[in-house]
């Protein structure tokens, strides 16, 4: 019985994955099709805002990508191995779970002109910020959680930290050990997160309108504007401006990858030097460092938010879309990882590594010539390209792990492979799963474009009443929409980890 269902999933598997990643044909053809006429390039390049913007979006980028891994290595320097590192990694999950929109709506009401700061400290008037220092402080700050739960991932424990205290009795300091033992260790998967990183912070669109800056703004909102419009010219220019954010993003990705070519052959220094770093390190207050700016978010959009005004239409649109989302994404993840291909689909990792706004734009092409825009199965679909990757990135290194002999065992004792799957590894992987699916819940929580532009403008989400309320809205309702997609993901969050406490603590084999 186990062959003849074999193809039938596997087939099944092949087809959920290849409807979610469709619109990777479509989005490559659109933003190349204009490329190859001199004219559409000269109208871009004669824009007036487009040096402007290409500044303010090449120092938001660089701040952004560089500054989370700076906070993020700094933070293991001074903390890991130890209690305190635990405690850290332990609180990441909620710091994910806070939404970009959310984190900067909270900073904008604080730091603005008429916000909190300003009313505090009227003198204390924030400077006009044409280069989007503001932005990328923001996407460093909010981003660093990121790679240091990546970090976390991938960091061995017991043998490398037993080296660290090798090199820390010899005399050499938590610098160097992280240059020489912790970075070098981890520097394939840690390179690949940054350039997640790098992706999401050069094509941020929502955080970017709430942010600034305004005009001009950076070219992925000036990409979003033009597509938005009527105009076959505007249009043609928004499509040729995804395709420089593409060819930026590998130039900068290129320019990383020789850096740290260059970085990693002066490695090791062998001259003996010892650099000890003789400057305590106060990591109480370090290892509060991330999850304080979450708590403070979280106080500014409580004192903020009109508590009376409740918006259900838009919590439950939310809700759905975030729920449905993730749900349909796991099935097809274990479908996946169990009937797919084991090595060689590098191509599943494309909507983290790639500008979002090209992909928006290439499920718009297909929704538009279907017919099915403005539909609420429409969105869901347009979320699915970006929460299922980030699931399957949650879900693959423990399905990895699963050991192999119990499925050996069990085939040996006559179990089939269906009810291998079903009741050995389903049940192993259960505590990832509830993880994957809070992720994911968060993930569609954050998808601001597919939603305003698949929906039609027909469905309302918390997300993007957020973004369209902090042009200039009632900041009352402002906080209450940022403060119930804050509350409302960190629920999702709180439920999967009560899941996964019980299902340790009820099954002794789980824990």
């Amino acid at each position: 019985m186990a062959s003849p269902l074999r193809n039938p999933l596997s087939g099944l598997a092949w087809l959920a994955v290849a409807v979610i990643y469709i619109p990777l044909l479509p989005a490559g053809v659109t933003i190349l099709a204009p490329a190859f006429s001199a004219e559409n390039w000269r109208s871009l390049l004669s824009d007036p805002q487009l040096p402007q913007a290409f500044a303010a979006t090449l120092s938001s980028t660089l701040i952004a990508t560089l500054g989370s891994l700076i906070i993020a290595l700094f933070l293991v320097a001074a903390l890991w191995p130890g209690e305190r590192w635990h405690r850290l990694s332990t609180r990441l999950p909620w710091l994910l779970a806070i939404p970009h929109v959310a984190f900067a709506t909270s900073l904008l009401l604080m730091f603005a002109e008429g916000g909190l700061w300003y009313q505090l400290c009227s003198f204390c008037t924030p400077p006009f910020d044409r280069f989007g220092v503001g932005l990328g402080l923001t996407l460093a700050l909010k981003e660093s959680a990121f790679v240091l739960w990546a970090i976390y991932a991938v960091l061995p424990v017991k043998g490398l930290a037993q080296q660290k205290v090798v090199l820390q009795t010899l005399g050499y300091g938590r610098f160097q050990t992280l240059c020489w033992l912790v970075i070098p260790t981890i520097a394939p998967a840690l390179g690949a997160v940054m350039l997640a990183v790098l992706a999401w912070s050069l094509a941020v669109v929502d955080v970017a309108i709430i942010l600034g800056p305004g005009n001009p703004p950076t070219l992925a909102v000036l990409a979003w504007q033009w597509l938005s419009q009527g105009d076959a010219q505007q249009q043609t220019k928004g499509a040729l401006l995804c395709l420089v954010l593409v060819l930026m993003l590998a130039l900068l990705a290129a320019t990383g990858l020789c850096i740290g070519k260059v970085w990693r052959r002066r490695l090791p220094n062998v001259s003996g030097v010892r650099h000890a770093s003789r400057i305590p390190l106060p990591g109480a207050v370090l290892q509060w460092l991330l999850p304080g700016i979450g708590i403070a978010s979280l106080l500014i959009l409580g004192v903020l938010a009109q508590h009376r005004e409740t918006a259900l239409a838009p919590l439950i649109i939310s809700l759905s879309f975030g729920l449905l989302s993730s749900l349909l994404a796991l099935v097809v993840i274990f479908l996946w990882l169990e009937w797919g291909p084991q090595r060689g689909a590098v191509w599943v990792w494309l909507p983290l590594a790639l500008p979002a706004l090209p992909l928006v734009s290439g499920q718009y092409f297909i929704a538009l010539h279907l017919g099915i825009d403005g539909l609420f199965t429409t969105i869901l679909w347009g979320h699915l390209l970006w929460v299922f990757p980030w699931m399957l990135l949650v879900m693959q290194p423990a399905w990895r792990r699963l050991d192999p002999r119990l499925i050996l065992i069990a085939r040996t004792l006559g179990w089939r492979r269906v009810k291998c799957f079903w009741l050995l590894k389903c049940p192993l992987m259960l505590r990832p799963a509830l993880l994957a699916f809070a992720t994911g819940f968060s993930v569609s929580m954050a998808q601001y474009m597919p939603t305003l532009w698949l929906g039609a403008g027909r469905y309302a989400t918390l997300t993007t009443e957020a973004v369209a309320l902090s042009s200039g809205g009632s900041v009352p309702i402002l906080a209450s929409r940022a403060l119930g997609l804050l509350l409302l993901t960190g629920a999702i969050f709180s439920i999967a980890a009560l899941l996964s406490r019980l299902a340790g603590r009820y099954r002794q084999g789980l824990r």
